[in-house]
């Protein structure tokens, strides 16, 4: 029988294909929607199920981002354009637990600074999802790469912990408000999904009419680098 972390395991090692072949999708004149439709199915052929679809009737598999568009955007017909800073965010439920994950690239063109700052931020940030380290030791590498390199953390936003729900304790935010002994400890067998969200410009968003599209308050670009991670006793295992 499947234990838990073999679900997890496998689970991650399909929505990260999956991810990749989203993600590999992104060129100048492709509809947005298209993202979704591939979404769906390589979910559900794969055996999983798309949980995005049923946090609080979301009703879509992915979240799909576009230039200074933050976070929760329900796909639309959109045709992308050259330099379009494009995320996907995708998850899958696997034998009753559930994954998260995300990336951002820029359609038709390299990476930038601001898409490689968030590489990097995410993985330094990883290194820490240890036993031993605080949550608190996460939020305060991601801060310091983004403010190093005039960036800013979205703080309206979280990573968080997975299981049987999508969005668990504990809350992982990208930047640190308190001292680091004050947040929860990481332990052996959680799993996280350790997220980087950031904004070119300030880190405020506004959200809009529909309750889930949220934007840079300042019209400048944001950007989103998430993996879900299993805490061993030898430190982090990246799922996705």
């Amino acid at each position: 029988m499947e234990t838990r972390d073999d679900s997890f395991s496998k689970g991650g090692r399909i929505l990260g294909k999956i991810r990749r072949q989203l993600t590999g999708m992104i060129k100048p004149g492709l509809d947005l929607f298209e993202i979704e439709t591939a979404a769906r199915k390589l979910i559900t052929d794969a055996g999983a199920v798309p949980n995005f679809v049923f946090v609080d009737n979301y009703g879509f598999a992915t979240c799909l981002m576009v230039n200074d568009e933050v976070v929760h955007c329900r796909p639309r017909h959109y045709r992308i354009a050259e330099g379009d800073l494009i995320t996907v965010d995708v998850g899958l439920e696997w034998h009753g637990w559930q994954l998260d994950t995300a990336d951002s690239l820029l359609a038709g063109q390299p990476d930038d600074k601001f898409i490689k700052t968030g590489r990097q931020a995410l993985n330094k940030a990883i290194m820490a999802v240890k036993p031993g380290n605080r949550i608190g030791n996460i939020s305060k590498i991601i801060q310091e790469i983004l403010e190093k390199n005039s960036y800013s953390a979205v703080r309206q936003y979280c990573g968080h912990g997975l299981g049987k729900q999508i969005h668990e304790d504990p809350q992982i935010p990208c930047y640190l408000e308190e001292s680091v002994v004050n947040t929860p400890l990481i332990k052996p067998g959680m799993t996280l999904a350790v997220e980087v969200m950031m904004n070119e410009g300030g880190y405020k968003v506004v959200l809009d009419k529909d309750g889930w599209r949220s934007r840079t308050a300042d019209g400048s670009r944001s950007a989103q680098f998430e993996h879900s991670i299993l805490v061993t006793t030898s430190g982090p295992k990246i799922l996705t």
